[in-house]
């Protein structure tokens, strides 16, 4: 039993003692108030030799613990390491009573090891004490963190409430997200082919030139004049990679400024002065011109040149790959949400007649309901068709149809052409769903991207697939039945 004795501090025993004088900051506090008993104190007198003076005292040294049960003795015994044993444990000693059960007077040896015990339970006590507090500060952290993410899951809208027209519909991508194409609006594979890298191709239309290849395929195609009343196109491509494109023409400045937002590699055989003075310059463009190496462009035996220039995309993506040239950053067309129903409600346009020059190159488009298509012809010509490389056939037949106003203004030079402006405002008639809606395409400069909008100001959105946009001069109509 421990002979500790009562004092006046009301300590019980000695653990009690140790952690009061602990909270205090010093070992003397322990027995400061207490009272010896005469019998004590002759005892304690007659024992000075045995605990007066009292020697320093050192630190007990820590060996490295080589099992579990090592390091918890090691770690009792550093338990003392933030004590002042050499003032404090000596003081502890002379303040404690020096008899056990049998009255023998303790010896010095005796104390110092009572004193440890104490000192060590205390510091227990103390550390258990913080280290409640902490788990329990530990345990709050963790519970606010899971209410957090909780509520933000639960309060999180849906995934359809994120979907808007055009290309924010690819934001906030989920687990489950579905992509689709900048360019074309069709679902895509991943987000990597949200924007991968845009083409765009010149290609012929005279009639030496019919049938092209690769038109059925693009994402969007533009037509206007080129010269002497010729129609040429520029096919967009992104989603597809055509293995035969052409025939591949010259290139002129109102493709090369329709192309520019798109930030796609043009590729093209030559071109119009101020055309190539803008793809050859320092304007930013991807420039991929033939040059006669036969590297990306080779000509086909069955035309005679300039006819018979083409070229495929395991070519296009040699050029681009060592280029350096992935993707192209655009916004796109705005598109209507996935899976909505057609919209019927317009005006009725079931045959399209757009004028160019002569009936040679006046296109005109005959709504299939079936397939919510439009399929394409010329006025004198009969059916547009597009050939494949193993000399198929397919129709060339977009979901979408516009027909923009456009005016003209001279080129400079001595060749005396004019060259179709393509910023501004003026008139348009987007045809979808075998109706028509009239309003405005705007753009504001060379840089920025085409916008249709209707009568009340409000943006069309298209239907996803390919487009089939026409530049027609001011001079000429449009018309439909």
């Amino acid at each position: 039993m421990d002979n500790f004795r009562p004092n006046r501090g009301g300590f019980k025993n000695r653990a009690d003692a140790a952690n009061a004088a602990l909270k205090k900051g010093t070992l003397s506090n322990l027995y400061q108030q207490s009272e010896l008993t005469k019998e004590d104190k002759a005892v304690a007198q007659a024992d000075d030799e045995l605990i007066s003076p009292a020697p320093k005292i050192e630190k007990p040294k820590v060996q490295k613990p080589t099992s579990a049960l090592a390091a918890e003795q090691a770690n009792d015994d550093n338990l003392l390491d933030d004590i002042d044993l050499d003032a404090n444990l000596t003081d502890f000693i002379d303040k404690t009573p020096v008899q056990d059960e049998s009255e023998t007077p303790l010896k010095k040896s005796e104390l110092k090891k009572r004193a440890k015990a104490d000192l060590k339970a205390a510091k227990k006590a103390e550390r258990a004490k913080h280290s409640g507090r902490t788990k329990l500060i530990i345990f709050l952290v963790i519970l606010f963190a899971g209410l957090g993410t909780g509520a933000y899951f639960f309060f999180k809208p849906s995934l359809s409430d994120e979907l808007a027209d055009g290309s924010s519909e690819n934001q906030g991508a989920q687990a489950d997200q579905i992509y689709y194409s900048a360019l074309t609006g069709r679902e895509v594979a991943n987000a990597d082919q949200v924007n991968v890298a845009t083409t765009c191709v010149m290609i012929e239309n005279s009639t030496d030139a019919r049938p092209q290849s690769g038109l059925n395929q693009a994402g969007v195609v533009y037509e206007t004049i080129a010269e002497g009343g010729i129609t040429r196109f520029m096919a967009v491509f992104q989603d597809t990679k055509p293995d035969y494109i052409g025939p591949v023409r010259s290139a002129r400045i109102a493709f090369v400024e329709l192309g520019k937002p798109y930030h796609c590699t043009f590729a093209h055989a030559g071109g119009s002065g101020n055309a190539l003075e803008q793809l050859r310059g320092n304007y930013g463009y991807r420039n991929l011109d033939d040059d006669g190496s036969g590297k990306t462009f080779y000509r086909i035996r069955e035309r005679r040149s300039p006819h018979n220039l083409y070229t495929n995309f395991e070519r296009i993506d040699a050029f681009n790959f060592s280029k350096g040239y992935s993707n192209s950053e655009y916004t796109g067309f705005t598109r209507v949400k996935p899976d909505t129903a057609p919209d019927t409600t317009g005006a009725k346009a079931n045959k399209i007649r757009i004028g160019m020059s002569s009936p040679l190159y006046n296109p005109i488009y005959d709504y299939d309901a079936a397939t919510n298509t439009y399929l394409r012809s010329h006025e004198r010509g009969g059916a547009h068709n597009s050939r494949n490389l193993d000399g198929s056939e397919v129709r060339n037949a977009p979901n979408v149809v516009i027909a923009m106003k456009t005016t003209t203004v001279l080129r400079a030079g001595p060749d005396g052409y004019s060259d179709y402006v393509t910023t501004g405002e003026n008139d348009v008639y987007v045809f979808q769903n075998g109706t028509v809606t009239a309003g405005k395409w705007r753009r504001e400069s060379a840089d920025a991207e085409l916008k249709f909008y209707d009568e009340q100001g409000k943006e069309i959105a298209l239907n996803r697939g390919q487009v089939w946009i026409t530049l027609y001069p001011s001079t000429t109509t449009v018309t439909w039945e």
